[in-house]
């Protein structure tokens, strides 16, 4: 699906007679694209291709060259592309006819030479269909050690080239490798001046863990120098490094250190266990020598994050920040990062590309701070949905150089001799950063995005993607909706619980709380701290034998409590009341409640009389249920009456 209608982005979409498994830019951005892929070995009758195409015009994608490969080999795998005068280097991962591969013979690493068509030389010039490129092999070998493996399946699964300079100045680049599908795998470095590298050019064989193999890789320069570089890799749950100091001259290489460092291990927590594992990395990229950002995939495709990293000379690295990617990307694919030029402090924006499996991809970007060596949140900034009718295979953006800019003109004078002031120069023109997508769909996408400067009256300014002045207007914006989603809210939750509005949701009791004074509260607090003796409970409100089942019903229940058995002045009832502090209770100096075994036999028979006229006990029940209760003190004259029945009887 193109961009939104009312976007600056543009497309230009292609499709090819293969599917495309590996894409890389012309170094220089001289408007070249080289694709490649294929059926593999076999008779699918599906072509096995390297395709150069020109990519100048933003609308349109035209095929200029292209080299038919065998088909008893399997398809291209991975591609990265050196600069010539005249055209490209190309050097590729295409394993041998699997005949060859079992007797150890796979040359898997090859060198293209290409040629670019001669340029129109006017722009209504028709182009005449002598004017192709050309595609020539220049060598092959193999990297890899053997196989000791019973079924021999190792292929080129990565290849990765050093980033260029500057245009006018020649690069030397190393470039490394990294073996898929091996029983031993391994990481070749080796030096990319010469097109196949032989024994003397590989600088370096890192031999990967059993049962580990690299899932993505990348070369950063350090500084300004070719022969001072660092390697990044990662596995599933690993990441490490190692930085070079290296003399293409005399082909000598300074490890630091000795072997790769691993600067970050994947946490292996309950946490992530019970999610069923731990998240896996899938790629990474540098942003620079001392930080690189990689791509995680979560357990169980639940989703994707950016995670950026500082590395240090020694020691761990540190997780600056982490991105969690759109909730439809529930596993990402790919990953690129595009570096726009720095200014004159080294302040600098990158653009980040990441794919998902439902074939859309996530545009990104992040600032670099130079004087403080610090990178703003990781924002996003458009979501291109739909590129490709099935999975992305590779993304890659076009590599960025700034412009030439304009010198300042000298002073001029008019035909008297008056002092004419010069004209402010202008910007270069409009400057672009450009996405490559390929797929299993044998579909070519190219997304191209305006770029602008940032400090739009500077004609040496550097070029931005996404500008501060806008990330700040959408920040304001968002924190503003919040803000009014938070207030709409409140208006809202205040109308449901009002106790006089028409919604209220509330049940009569809590509206009826709601409506006291805030000194009620104030005046529960002082009843809550109150004695409770102070507390009177009614007759009605208490009964014995439920006093007795609430608070006696285990041993500490009645250790606890105090059930007192009141005489009632009028009336044959009594009155029972439940004190919760037993004890305090039993320590108030106007207390004359007694336990059941202090009573004398004429007070325990009038509280039996009493109790069997209340219905609250009976003979049958035995004086067993008595002996917990606490028993108030009965006036004297009630006692003589007690006394002369209990003589009679």
């Amino acid at each position: 699906m193109p961009p939104f209608a009312n976007s600056d982005v543009s497309y230009a979409k292609h499709t090819l007679d293969y599917p495309v498994y590996a894409a890389d830019w012309d170094p220089y951005s001289r408007g070249y694209l080289v694709v490649a892929g294929g059926g593999g070995e076999g008779r699918s009758g599906v072509p096995n291709k390297i395709s150069v195409l020109d990519v100048n015009n933003r609308a349109t994608i035209e095929p200029v060259a292209e080299i038919d490969l065998s088909r008893a080999e399997d398809s291209i795998q991975s591609l990265a592309n050196l600069a010539t005068k005249d055209g490209l280097v190309t050097l590729a991962g295409i394993n041998s006819s699997q005949a060859a591969h079992n007797d150890n013979k796979n040359e898997h690493f090859r060198a293209f030479d290409i040629r670019y068509p001669p340029r129109k030389k006017q722009k209504t010039e028709e182009k005449a269909s002598s004017e192709q490129g050309q595609i020539k092999l220049l060598g092959k070998r193999s990297l890899f050690k053997p196989s000791s493996a019973p079924k021999k399946e190792t292929y080129q699964r990565l290849l990765r080239l050093s980033p260029v300079g500057k245009r006018d100045v020649p690069s030397k680049r190393i470039g490394a490798v990294a073996s898929g599908f091996a029983k031993e795998s391994e990481i070749i470095v080796f030096d990319a001046t010469a097109a196949v590298p032989t024994d003397k050019d590989i600088i370096t064989r890192i031999d990967l863990p059993d049962k580990q193999e690299a899932a993505d890789l990348d070369i950063a320069c350090i500084g300004d120098d070719d022969d001072l570089l660092s390697l990044a890799y990662c596995d599933e749950y690993n990441i490490y490094e190692q930085t070079y100091k290296y003399d293409f001259a005399k082909k000598k290489v300074d490890k630091r250190p000795n072997g790769p460092r691993r600067v970050f291990q994947m946490a292996s927590t309950d946490q992530y266990q019970a999610k069923g594992g731990r998240p896996k990395f899938k790629a990474l990229r540098f942003l620079n020598s001392e930080n690189l950002v990689a791509l995680v995939n979560l357990p169980n495709k639940s989703g994707a994050e950016l995670r950026l990293y500082h590395l240090y000379p020694t020691g761990p690295a540190m997780v600056m920040q982490t991105e969690k990617l759109s909730s439809r990307i529930k596993q990402a694919t790919s990953l690129d990062v595009g570096a726009l030029d720095a200014d004159k402090n080294g302040n600098q924006q990158f653009t980040l590309a990441v794919s998902g499996q439902d074939s859309s991809i996530e545009v990104l970007t992040v600032n670099y701070q130079a004087g403080t060596d610090t990178f703003s949140s990781i924002r996003g900034y458009m979501t291109l949905r739909d590129v490709h009718q099935q999975g992305i295979t590779k993304i890659c953006w076009q590599p960025f150089h700034s412009p030439v800019r304009a010198s300042a003109p000298a002073p001029t004078t008019g035909k008297n001799g008056e002092p004419i002031p010069p004209q402010k120069p202008q910007h270069p023109g409009p400057q672009y950063a450009r996405l490559a997508s390929v797929s299993f769909g044998n579909t070519l996408v190219i997304d191209t995005f305006p770029l602008t400067p940032l400090e739009p009256k500077d004609k040496d300014s550097r070029y931005v993607l996404s500008h501060p002045s806008d990330e700040k207007l959408w920040t304001i914006a968002k924190w503003s909706l919040v803000v009014i989603i938070g207030l709409v809210t409140a208006i809202l939750f205040q109308s449901f619980v009002s106790t006089d509005s028409p919604l209220s949701v509330l049940p009569p009791t809590v509206r009826d709380f709601l409506n006291q004074p805030a000194s009620a509260a104030h005046h529960r607090d002082i009843l809550s701290r109150a004695k409770v003796d102070d507390i009177v409970v009614p007759t009605a409100a208490v009964n014995l034998k439920d006093a007795l089942a609430e608070h006696h019903a285990s041993p500490d229940d009645a250790a606890a409590t105090a059930v007192v058995v009141h005489h009632v002045e009028d009336g044959e009832g009594v009155h029972v009341a439940v004190h919760p502090d037993k004890d305090a209770y039993l320590a108030q100096d106007d207390t004359d409640a007694k336990h059941w075994d202090e009573l004398a036999d004429k007070e325990k028979h009038y509280w039996k009389e009493k109790l069997k006229k209340a219905g609250q006990w009976a003979e049958g029940e035995g004086e067993a249920v008595l002996k917990g209760v606490l028993w108030s003190t009965i006036p004297g004259f009630l006692m003589g009456q007690a006394g002369e029945l209990l003589r009679e009887l």
